[in-house]
């Protein structure tokens, strides 16, 4: 006696395959969502960046852990970063105008600001650096002494 079903095993497995496959795809098939469209035009903000430095005099190195804030000239918006250990900053903004202010420390002043930004659609990045320097105290060279304390005259 032979057996037949030795000879159909593999099709039966085959068959078996062919349908839960099948069954799978009918099943995520009918999960899928239907696409909404929307036709109203709606305007382009792309977005773009302002990159920037705050460097030591001479740009010899960068000021880490500066705030750097950025206005919005249009909105009146703002936004804040702290510049990285080589005193980089980037701010992703829409087209509009802006302006850049750095934190200063007592005593620095600014030797070179970007002013005021225009950034446009065709503007991918506008770059903005500063350069700051320990400004000068100016001291009196020789002690000056107050004769009137606004006291009254001394009693003797």
């Amino acid at each position: 006696m032979t057996r037949v079903t030795t000879t159909l095993w593999p099709r039966w497995i085959a068959a078996l395959w062919l349908v839960a496959g099948l069954a799978v795809l009918l099943t995520l098939g009918g999960c899928r969502r239907g696409m909404i469209v929307d036709t109203e035009m709606h305007p382009v903000h792309s977005a773009g960046t302002i990159r920037g430095v705050v460097s030591a005099p001479e740009g010899t190195s960068g000021v880490a852990g500066r705030g750097v804030d950025l206005v919005n000239l249009d909105s009146g918006e703002r936004q804040h970063e702290t510049t990285t250990s080589s005193g980089g900053f980037t701010f992703k903004v829409k087209p509009g105008k802006y302006r850049v202010e750095v934190a200063l420390q007592p005593g620095e002043s600014v030797v070179k600001e970007p002013g005021i930004m225009n950034v446009n659609r065709s503007d991918v990045d506008a770059h903005a650096e500063f350069v700051l320097r320990a400004s000068r105290t100016v001291r009196p060279r020789h002690p000056s002494y107050r004769t009137d304390t606004g006291l009254g005259s001394p009693i003797a």
